[in-house]
């Protein structure tokens, strides 16, 4: 009787868990996607172009691009989650505050700052990914990564509808800058809590039960964990690096006010919010992960063709979009742990982001230089995500070939395609 009541009390206690980890990324979600709603006003007031504005978001990931999330992978799965994970988070609230120090002074110190709050961010996903892992692994995984997600994007849905009211309201766009260091004090503050009270986070690590890392074993990884990396890499970069654009881009397209295009933008992540957990759902249930992805990626092709090349209401490319951004992660991030053994969940999780960072350093930067060489219009800079978007669905038959071929279960049930990856990797 006491063992079922325990068993219920950690079955209860891994929600709140997910719940904490979760509103921690929200934070930084928040942070990420406050200046691309003010992003006229940077310009105006910094005298900064397209290209520099774009910088704002490749300083984010150009640190973490050269060597930072391979070792922060390392180092999670070396000392856990309760010492890499205070100075992961906490490089978010320090990188954020330095940005707002910057706001308005000196667009240097803006870059450093967000390159910092870069570095504690994607780290930091990393610790969740591993948490959501551990909890949740072979049980309502591809569900708990959807609330994840939902949880965060609630973050860039609020960033995009508030940042330009917080302006107009205060009468200073650096005060939409300095609303994300305030958020994410709450978050960090949440995070110390959630240490505080959990006494067994690093329990695996120190009963000494924790496996040894082999670094030559990464190499071990599967064809299939590869493609699932690059495919990554091309369907994020034909979505984030979007985003940072997409509210100037509809203003200048679509005559929209700022609040609007912040609000049109935000339109991806709010079908990806509702969607994205129902998707996970149906993948701990049915399975069919490489088969979704097929379909997300190909989904982006059409939407940025209809944005780049016609004139019809934006709002039915973005809500492609929003699917597209639902049917993807919903499969592609509880694939990794049936792909990698537990032991190398912070490492492979750190590889695949390290990936993925490579196109979202270059992708916001050339995404506004094409604009500036294409006098200040958008439609080449739509063919480029267009393209994205087809290479990723290359990637997505590679991986549905690999999964075929070699039995790796990724068309399974969650407790199906765990078990056999289980008995084998």
């Amino acid at each position: 009787m006491k063992d079922e009541s325990a068993k219920q009390n950690k079955h209860w206690w891994r929600w709140l868990i997910l719940l904490v980890v979760s509103l921690v990324m929200f934070g930084s979600y928040y942070i990420y996607d406050s200046l691309s709603p003010i992003n006229e006003f940077i310009q105006q007031d910094m005298g900064i172009d397209n290209a520099k504005f774009g910088l704002l978001f490749s300083f984010y990931y150009i640190v973490n691009l050269l060597f930072v999330l391979l070792i922060a992978g390392f180092i999670l799965d070396r000392f856990g989650i309760r010492k890499a994970g205070t100075v992961y988070v906490f490089l978010i609230l320090l990188g954020s505050v330095i940005t707002s120090l910057g706001a308005g002074k000196s667009f240097i110190v803006m870059l450093i700052g967000r390159m910092i709050f870069g570095v504690g961010s994607e780290a930091t996903l990393l610790v969740t990914n591993k948490v959501i892992a551990r909890w949740f692994k072979g049980k309502e995984l591809g569900f708990a990564y959807g609330l994840n997600i939902t949880v965060m994007r609630l973050g860039t849905v609020l960033a995009f509808n508030t940042s330009v009211p917080i302006a107009d309201w205060t009468g200073s766009w650096r005060w939409s800058v300095w609303s994300g260091s305030i958020v994410m004090f709450v978050c960090f503050v949440l995070f110390l809590v959630y240490l505080l009270i959990d006494k067994d986070v690093d329990k695996d690590i120190q009963s000494g039960v924790e496996e040894k890392i082999v670094v030559r074993d990464v190499f071990k990884l599967s064809s299939a964990f590869w493609f699932i990396s690059i495919l990554c890499v091309t369907f994020y970069s034909a979505i984030f690096p979007f985003t940072n654009h997409a509210p100037r881009f509809l203003q200048m397209k679509f005559g929209m006010s700022a609040a609007q295009g912040g609000q049109y933008t935000s339109y991806i992540m709010v079908a990806s919010m509702i969607a994205t957990p129902l998707l996970g759902l149906l993948v701990d249930k049915f399975g069919r992960r490489g088969k979704i992805m097929f379909i997300g990626s190909l989904m982006l092709v059409p939407a940025h063709l209809l944005l780049g090349l016609t004139f019809l209401p934006p709002v039915i490319s973005l809500l492609i979009l929003g699917i597209a951004f639902s049917l993807v992660p919903a499969a592609l991030w509880p694939a990794i742990p049936i792909l990698v053994k537990e032991k190398f969940l912070g490492t492979a999780f750190g590889i695949i982001a390290w990936v993925q960072m490579s196109g979202l350093t270059l992708f916001p930067w050339l995404a506004g230089k094409i604009v500036d060489w294409s006098g200040d219009t958008y439609t080449n800079m739509e063919l480029m995500f267009a393209s994205l978007g087809f290479l990723g669905l290359v990637f997505s038959i590679l991986l549905l070939r690999a999964d075929r071929k070699q039995k790796l279960g990724l068309e399974l049930p969650t407790k199906e395609a765990q078990a056999r990856a289980d008995n084998t990797i």
